[in-house]
């Protein structure tokens, strides 16, 4: 898959989606003096992912000029690979233009996107199945009073356990304890696993205080 950055135009955030970039893709950076920063922790995704990585920096100052630069890199693309992947990154209306053109020269519609970030040009890219699920599962909005309700009855299984091992001969046992706690809500998936983790006797022990605790 091609992406390229309108990075004069979308800068930081139009990275969002780094951390899942491919071998096979290639990504393409478009940019002038006005915007020659990039945050490290983007550049070491992009390295680690194996992709290949290009820069185009503007040498001739010019309104859209950039855009123009963009728009011949898709036909290029297209020129080499009539079925390329390729999403423009960018928040500029103009490039809709450039989709238009190419939608009755392109054997499916998706093929081309224009889009705000790596991850949500993903999301409407034709295909892309595993790595299209990895990033709505990692885009999903959650309910902050559920995710804190969460976090507190985690906090008071933890004080539980603390209470209850605190001072015997398992008190160096209570993260893994709290760990299989957390993992495995049915008694006997818990029991199965507490063995496993500490041995036979051990495991029961600690299952048994368990059970017979509020």
């Amino acid at each position: 898959m091609y992406f390229l950055i309108d990075y004069e135009n979308i800068n930081y955030k139009g990275l969002e989606g780094t951390e899942v970039l491919e071998k096979g893709d290639t990504i393409s950076f478009f940019y002038s003096k006005a915007c020659e920063k990039i945050v490290a922790y983007r550049m070491e995704d992009i390295k680690n992912s194996g992709c290949k990585f290009e820069i185009y920096k503007l040498k001739n100052e010019g309104k859209n000029a950039l855009d123009f630069c963009i728009a011949s890199k898709v036909g290029e693309i297209f020129g080499k690979d009539e079925d390329a992947k390729i999403a423009i990154i960018t928040s500029d209306k103009a490039f809709v233009s450039v989709k238009d053109y190419w939608i009755s020269r392109i054997s499916n519609e998706i093929q081309l996107v224009i889009s705000d970030s790596i991850a949500n040009a993903i999301k409407s890219i034709k295909g892309e199945k595993d790595r299209k699920s990895t990033v709505i599962n990692r885009m999903l909005l959650l309910d902050l009073n559920t995710e804190y309700a969460k976090y507190e009855e985690k906090e008071r299984i933890l004080s539980g356990i603390k209470n209850l091992f605190s001072g015997t001969d398992y008190e160096m046992l209570i993260n893994q304890i709290y760990i299989n706690v957390i993992s495995y809500k049915k008694p006997k998936a818990l029991y199965i696993n507490l063995i496993k983790s500490f041995g036979m006797k051990t495991g029961t022990d600690v299952y048994r205080k368990l059970r017979n605790s509020a």
